[in-house]
């Protein structure tokens, strides 16, 4: 599985967009948590989950940039890009931090 995540402002609050490549269900992903330093993350913290709307086509890339226009975020393209590609060569055990303001920064490659 690959990982993608940006800390993000929306909707004045702080928040992580997670996508990535699942290699095991063999299509995309996305969570949206709610981002709080220092407290222990709890199940209210999960704003989004893709799991939560499996009759939506995952296996495409669209699925993915259209439920992040419906939910009004924003992401860089690079991020997007990335989960693409991950798809594509089915990737996994990569973990990558994306910024909006700078180039990525792979945390893990594998």
């Amino acid at each position: 599985m690959s990982r993608h995540h940006i800390r993000l402002s929306h909707c004045c609050g702080a928040i992580v967009v997670v996508a990535g490549y699942d290699r095991a269900l063999s299509q995309p992903f996305l969570q949206v948590l709610r981002d709080e330093e220092g407290r222990p993350m709890c199940e209210d913290d999960v704003l989004y989950d893709s799991l939560h709307e499996p009759a939506l086509d995952w296996s495409i890339i669209g699925t993915l940039t259209d439920k992040l226009a419906t939910l009004g975020i924003a992401v860089p393209e690079s991020l997007i890009e990335a989960v693409y590609l991950d798809q594509c060569f089915n990737a996994g055990n990569r973990v990558v931090r994306h910024h909006a303001d700078r180039p990525p920064e792979v945390l893990m490659a594998g």
